[in-house]
């Protein structure tokens, strides 16, 4: 298993990443579906302080401080700095939990921020989670992530060289003097925000963007995504692989396929779209 998320608009939106062992959102629910997963989460990154984001941290906090899991294994949370609502939930857990067996650690992050979360002894290719700004209301700070990997090509000027060329210019140069180093975004998580930015997601493997109306007439405000702006945006950030549309509104879940299927009819998309049905569980292996 890949990806392992739940999102219903209102009530409950997360999404688990398992290369990583990273947790995107923490809505109610999450603890009681990963079940003994939970002990898996390393990281946690929460994209704003809406209580359908952020209500599971309670109980995953807990879960992990009273099953029978590992009770050593640290957890980390990253949220938008200055986020008042996440602020407040950090304080209720540190005066109802001041008895946490493992270590738990909040830290704040802004826009630009990256930390790294695979390959910190060198011998793989490294992995970082950058944020990026997102806009969800206008009250408070929300982010957006992607996780980036680190890999190596080969430079553009052997890029007509055979085979046999490059093995022989390698016993000569070294490996190191033929290859460079490129960032390529993997996977992106975007919260349940408006359009994103396509410059702050560009050419990545796999976007996670916000589906809340399937109808654009059914949106009265600007807020949140309608599935054609954010199909839009994957065309124009040119995403490589997937377009996941999440946080979508209960009224079209008998409709999914079928609203879907008049979005994208005439549509020449160099990616697959898929949508996280509301009150269903997602997998991807």
């Amino acid at each position: 298993m890949k990806i392992l998320a739940y999102s219903k608009a209102l009530y409950s939106s997360w999404l688990y990443y398992s290369p990583d062992r990273l947790l995107f959102d923490a809505g109610e629910s999450v603890s009681s579906i990963m079940g003994n997963k939970s002990f898996a989460v390393e990281r946690v990154f929460l994209s704003h302080g809406h209580t359908d984001h952020i209500a599971g941290l309670v109980s995953l906090v807990n879960i992990r401080n009273n099953a029978m899991g590992d009770k050593q294994k640290p957890l980390t949370v990253y949220y938008p700095r200055n986020n008042f609502h996440i602020s407040e939930l950090i304080n209720y857990l540190s005066r109802t939990n001041n008895n946490v067996k493992y270590p738990l650690q909040w830290v704040p992050m802004e826009a630009g921020e990256e930390i790294q979360v695979y390959g910190e002894d060198g011998s793989r290719n490294p992995r970082f989670v950058r944020a990026f700004s997102t806009e969800h209301s206008r009250s408070e700070a929300s982010l957006g992530y992607n996780i980036i990997e680190e890999r190596q090509q080969l430079k553009d000027e052997y890029s007509e060289y055979s085979q046999e060329e490059i093995k022989k210019l390698a016993q000569t140069r070294g490996r190191d003097g033929l290859v460079e180093t490129y960032r390529q975004r993997i996977f992106t998580y975007g919260g349940d925000s408006v359009p994103l930015d396509p410059d702050k997601i560009k050419n990545t493997e796999i976007l996670c963007h916000d589906c809340t109306f399937l109808v654009e007439e059914d949106r009265k405000m600007f807020k949140h995504a309608t599935l054609k702006e954010a199909i839009e945006v994957a065309k124009e950030a040119e995403v490589k692989k997937k377009m996941i549309g999440l946080h979508i509104s209960s009224r079209y879940k008998d409709r999914i396929d079928e609203l879907k299927e008049e979005v994208i009819a005439n549509e020449n998309l160099l990616f697959d779209v898929e949508l996280i049905p509301p009150g269903r569980i997602y997998r991807e292996d």
